[in-house]
C-alpha cells in the first residue's frame, strides 16, 4: 500500500481555488505536503496504510481551517458515518450529510462540522495520533491513521504565508469547494475495479488468461453490488469464437467474509446437466439483481441462462438452448428448465 502515497499527495494538492500570476509556494513539513497561493493554503499528509490522506485546507480570509479525508485507494462509503478517534479516543460519529461531505471528487469527504475539525486542530501537542474509521463502498472497514506531530508546524506555516494568526485557527466548513457530482454506490465500486487480493487469487486457482494478457485486455470485468456487505466480480477467462468465458466470484465483507467463486448448474443436450464455473458473455442488472449468461455456437444458436441473487448464493431462474434457432432471440429460445412462478 506504501506505493499509493505518492497519489495521495497529489491528490491533497489538487488545483487551487483560483489562478494567481505568482507560483504557488511548496514545502513539506514533516510527512506533510503544503502549498499555498494565496488565499489559498492546502496540505496534505498519507495515512500510515498509504490508502488515505488527510486533507487540511485554509479556503477563506480568515483563521478558518478545512479538514478532510481523500480514500482513492478504498472509497469511502459517503452514505456511511465515520469514527474519529484521538489517541484512542472516541470523539464522536461523523454523519453523512450533516457531519462529512464529499467535495471536488465522490472519495473526497470533508468534515462539515466545525466543532469536529476544532477538535482534531486542537490536538497538536503533546503527539496526538488520530483515527478516522470508515467503512468503503464494498463494505469493507478501514482504519485510517495519522500522526499530528506536525499538526501545529502546518498551521504555523500556513498562517504565516496568508498573513493570519497561528494561534487563532478555528474549524471550519469547506469554502469555495465544489460539492462533488452525485454518483451511486454501483458507479463507485466499479471505478475501484477488481480488488488486488482477489486478481491474485483468480489468477492462482484458475487456468484462466491473464486478464491484461493480448486476448483478454479489451473485455472488462462485469462488477456489480448484491447488497451493502456483498459484490459480484467476473473476471473475463477466455475468448474464443465470439464468446467470452468469465469466471463468477463473490466477495463479501460482512460477518462472514471471504472470496467464493460461484458454480452454475448448465444444460448439454449430450450429456444432460452438469455443473461450471465459467458462463459466457455474462450481463448483470442490479436493479433486478439478475446475471444473464449467453452462448452462442454457430449459427448464432446457443443456451442462455439466468440467475438472480438470494440472500447468500445464485438461484436460477431458467435455462434455455436452441441448437436450430432460425435468427430468434435469445429471450424467445426453447425453455430447458425455469422455476416455478412465485
Amino acid at each position: 500500500m506504501r506505493r499509493l502515497a505518492p497519489l495521495l499527495v497529489a491528490v491533497g494538492l489538487l488545483a487551487l481555488a483560483a489562478p494567481a500570476a505568482a507560483e504557488p509556494v511548496t514545502t513539506e513539513i514533516g510527512g506533510w505536503k503544503v502549498a499555498c497561493d494565496a488565499p489559498v493554503c492546502r496540505a496534505s499528509l498519507p495515512s500510515a496504510s498509504g490508502e488515505q490522506a488527510l486533507l487540511l485546507g485554509r479556503f477563506e480570509i480568515g483563521d478558518g481551517v478545512a479538514i478532510g479525508l481523500a480514500t482513492p485507494g478504498a472509497f469511502a462509503d459517503p452514505d456511511r458515518p465515520m469514527t474519529l478517534r484521538i489517541d484512542g479516543r472516541a470523539i464522536a460519529d461523523i454523519e453523512p450529510k450533516s457531519g462529512h461531505r464529499a467535495y471536488e471528487k465522490p472519495e473526497n469527504l470533508w468534515i462539515v462540522e466545525p466543532k469536529l475539525v476544532e477538535a482534531i486542530l486542537a490536538a497538536r501537542a503533546p503527539v496526538k495520533s488520530l483515527r478516522i474509521e470508515y467503512i468503503d463502498v464494498i463494505g469493507a472497514p478501514h482504519d485510517a491513521d495519522f500522526d499530528l506531530a506536525d499538526l501545529a508546524r502546518v498551521l504555523a506555516w500556513t498562517a504565516e504565508r496568508l498573513g493570519r494568526s497561528a494561534d487563532k485557527a478555528v474549524g471550519v466548513a469547506p469554502k469555495g469547494l465544489v460539492v462533488a457530482p452525485e454518483t451511486s454506490r454501483a458507479e463507485l465500486v466499479a471505478r475501484l475495479g477488481v480488488p488486488p487480493r482477489l486478481a491474485r487469487k483468480h489468477m492462482t486457482v484458475s487456468e484462466c488468461e491473464a486478464p491484461n494478457s493480448p486476448l483478454l485486455r479489451a473485455f472488462k470485468p462485469v462488477i456489480g453490488v448484491l447488497s451493502s456487505t456483498a459484490t459480484l466480480y467476473a473476471i473475463p477467462c477466455t475468448a474464443s469464437a465470439g464468446n467470452v468465458s468469465f469466471r463468477v466470484w463473490v466477495l463479501e465483507n460482512g460477518e462472514i467474509g471471504g472470496l467464493t467463486p460461484q458454480y452454475f448448474a448448465t444444460f448439454d443436450p449430450a450429456l444432460g446437466w452438469r455443473g461450471t464455473d465459467l458462463l459466457h458473455n455474462v450481463a448483470y442488472d442490479e436493479k433486478t439483481q439478475r446475471l444473464t449468461s449467453t452462448f452462442r455456437a454457430g449459427g448464432g444458436c446457443g443456451a442462455r441462462g439466468v440467475w438472480r441473487w438470494k440472500k447468500w448464493t445464485f438461484e436460477m431462474l431458467e435455462t434455455r438452448l436452441a441448437e436450430t434457432c432460425e435468427g430468434k432471440p435469445p429471450t424467445d429460445w426453447p425453455v430447458v428448465w425455469a422455476a416455478p412462478a412465485p
